[in-house]
C-alpha cells in the first residue's frame, strides 16, 4: 500500500511539474504579444478570484494575522520569483530558464545559515556543491555562449528559496491565509509593475471596451489566440498548486523530489518540437547534477524537523 502511495505521489507531482513547462511555454509565447507584467496580472487576478470563491465554500478561515509583514514579504518574494523568470523566457531557452529556477533548493540551506543561524548536516552541504556545480555548467560563464540573461533566470531560483524560508516562520499559520496573502500581495505587485511598464490607470470606458474596433484592441490583444492562451495560464495556475497537494498526500516531499525535475525534461521537449532548439551537453549535465544536489539536500533534510520539510512542499506550489 506504501508503495502505491509514493507511485500515485510521483504521478500527481509529474503532472503538477508538467503543468510548470507548459505555463512557461504559454508565457514563453504568449509574450510575443503580451507583455510579461499583463501576464503576471492575468494569472494572481484569477488566482485570486478562484481562491476567494473557494474561501468561502470551505468555511472562511479568519485572514487577520499578527505576522502581516513576513505574510507579506512571502508574497512578494514570490511575486518576484515567478516574474524574473517570465522575463529570462523571453531570451533564453525553456529548458535553461526552468532549470535555473529550480535551483531554489540549493539556495534554501545557504539563505538557514545566514538569516536563521541553522546548522546543516555535512551531506546537505555536499549536495549543495554538486548541484552548483551543475549551475556552472549551465550558465557557461566566460564561454561564447555565456547569456547574462541566465543570472536573471538564477535569481528567480534564489528569490523562491527566500519564499520557503520566510514560509518557514509561518508556521502556525492557516495555509488559507498563506495562500490569501501570498495572492494578494502578489497582485499588488503585479499592479506596480505593469503600471511601470506603461500601462495607464483609468476609469474603465465601458461603451468603448464592449465595442472596440481591432485598432484600438491590438496593442494589448494581437490575436485571438494569445487570448486563449492567456485562459490557458490561468487554468493551468490554478491546476498546479492542486496537483502538488495531491501529491503529498499519498507521498513525502523526499519521496516525490526527483520528480520535480521533469519540469525540465517537458521543457526541453517543448524547447525541441516548438522553437527547434536542442539542449548541449552542458546543460544536460547541469541538468544531472542540479537534480543529484537537490536530492541529496532533500533527502538529508527527511529526517530533520518536520517544519523544514513542510516549508520545502512549498517550493513546488510557487512556479
Amino acid at each position: 500500500m506504501r508503495q502505491q502511495s509514493v507511485v500515485r505521489g510521483a504521478v500527481f507531482t509529474t503532472l503538477a511539474m508538467a503543468s510548470v513547462a507548459v505555463m512557461a511555454a504559454v508565457v514563453k509565447w504568449a509574450s510575443y504579444g503580451f507583455s510579461s507584467e499583463l501576464l503576471m496580472v492575468v494569472r494572481w487576478g484569477a488566482g485570486l478570484l478562484v481562491f476567494g470563491a473557494y474561501w468561502a465554500l470551505s468555511g472562511c478561515v479568519s485572514l487577520r494575522t499578527a505576522k502581516w509583514r513576513t505574510q507579506s514579504m512571502v508574497g512578494i518574494s514570490w511575486t518576484m520569483s515567478v516574474f524574473v523568470y517570465y522575463v529570462s523566457l523571453r531570451t533564453l531557452p525553456l529548458m535553461d530558464a526552468t532549470l535555473l529556477l529550480n535551483t531554489s533548493a540549493l539556495f534554501s540551506p545557504l539563505l538557514a545559515v545566514v538569516f536563521a543561524g541553522k546548522r546543516e548536516r555535512w551531506t546537505v552541504w555536499v549536495g549543495v556543491l554538486i548541484g552548483f556545480v551543475g549551475v556552472v555548467a549551465v550558465l557557461r560563464p566566460g564561454s561564447a555562449v555565456f547569456q547574462p540573461m541566465s543570472l536573471v533566470a538564477l535569481l528567480s531560483g534564489l528569490l523562491m528559496a527566500l519564499r520557503v524560508f520566510l514560509n518557514s516562520q509561518l508556521g502556525d499559520e492557516p495555509k488559507q491565509r498563506t495562500t490569501f496573502y501570498s495572492l494578494a500581495v502578489g497582485l499588488a505587485v503585479c499592479l506596480v509593475l505593469f503600471a511601470a511598464e506603461g500601462f495607464q490607470v483609468a476609469p474603465p470606458d465601458w461603451q468603448r471596451m464592449l465595442f472596440t474596433p481591432r485598432q484600438i484592441a491590438e496593442p494589448m490583444f494581437v490575436d485571438a489566440a494569445l487570448g486563449v492562451a492567456v485562459l490557458a495560464l490561468g487554468l493551468l495556475s490554478m491546476a498546479q498548486p492542486l496537483l502538488v497537494a495531491w501529491s503529498l498526500q499519498y507521498a513525502s516531499v523526499g519521496e516525490v523530489a526527483p520528480f520535480r525535475y521533469t519540469s525540465v525534461v517537458v521543457a526541453a521537449g517543448i524547447d525541441w518540437l516548438i522553437w527547434n532548439q536542442l539542449p548541449s551537453l552542458a546543460v544536460v549535465l547541469g541538468l544531472v547534477l542540479i537534480a543529484i544536489g537537490a536530492t541529496v539536500i532533500l533527502a538529508t533534510r527527511r529526517i530533520t524537523p518536520q517544519v523544514v520539510v513542510t516549508t520545502l512542499a512549498d517550493t513546488s506550489q510557487g512556479n
